[in-house]
């Protein structure tokens, strides 16, 4: 894995790479982090000892990275002042699992960060019906894709602020 860490020629396919192995379950952040400490030399080096540290906070997609981290001026969560969501916690509800992209608790409020490869448009109406069953328990769901959070980051921001 950091082999294709160390060949990567953009910061993008680092992320790609790291991610995808990790939501693969191929891997995990510890393991990649001791095995990058064990190298002397490792192209990337600091941008994948914060990508771990993300997907270690439950990061499983680049979309919900940008949406979190201030490592970019256009993310959302950090640079906007916003508490800090859970992420992609295992939830059981009438026997049924379910990962939320990020959950502010305290304000009842589930974001959903939906990339067109975890969201295809033909799947569309499942997004649906999960936000419908979230409602049901009072809770609201918001829906933001790659412009929201990487273009209008200030006015997704405030959609996430105003609702509570």
């Amino acid at each position: 894995m950091l082999d294709l860490v160390d060949e990567a020629r953009t910061e993008r396919q680092v992320i790609d790479v790291v991610v995808r192995a990790c939501q693969q379950r191929r891997t995990t952040p510890g393991r990649l982090s001791a095995a990058a400490g064990a190298r002397s030399r490792l192209r990337w080096r600091s941008l994948l000892g914060g990508l771990l540290l993300d997907v270690g906070d439950g990061v499983t997609t680049p979309l919900e990275r940008r949406y979190a981290t201030d490592r970019y001026a256009t993310d959302v969560e950090r640079a906007q002042g916003l508490p800090r969501g859970y992420r992609n916690k295992l939830e059981v509800r009438g026997g049924r699992r379910r990962y939320r992209d990020v959950r502010y608790r305290r304000w009842h409020l589930v974001v959903e960060l939906d990339g067109r490869a975890a969201h295809p448009e033909d799947e569309r109406e499942l997004d649906d019906l999960r936000d419908n069953e979230v409602r049901t328990r009072g809770e609201q769901t918001l829906r933001y894709g790659w412009r929201s959070v990487t273009i209008h980051s200030c006015l997704t921001a405030s959609q996430v602020a105003a609702l509570p």
